[in-house]
């Protein structure tokens, strides 16, 4: 069962994000959940391969996150942000 994804744009505020995940306004273009196992997930958007990590708390996966934008801003050279 999946809790309710906390907004990620624009949109997101201090009186919506979640307790659970207090990044949203650093991660715009990722999807965050938790399993029921209790891991938290991050899918970022719009990548192929998709790229998904995962952490033990919100501090694993926002360093996992993190790790993630740095892998793939050395292979392109540039933000990975998303392509419209």
């Amino acid at each position: 069962m999946q809790d309710k994804q906390p907004p990620t744009g624009p949109e997101a505020t201090r009186d919506n994000v979640p307790d659970w995940w207090p990044y949203a306004a650093e991660f715009p273009h990722w999807h965050i959940w938790r399993s029921v196992g209790e891991l938290t997930y991050a899918r970022r958007r719009r990548t192929s391969p998709p790229v998904v990590v995962h952490g033990e708390d919100t501090e694993d996966l926002r360093a996992q996150m993190r790790r993630a934008e740095e892998r793939m801003t050395s292979l392109t050279g540039s933000d990975p942000g998303p392509t419209d």
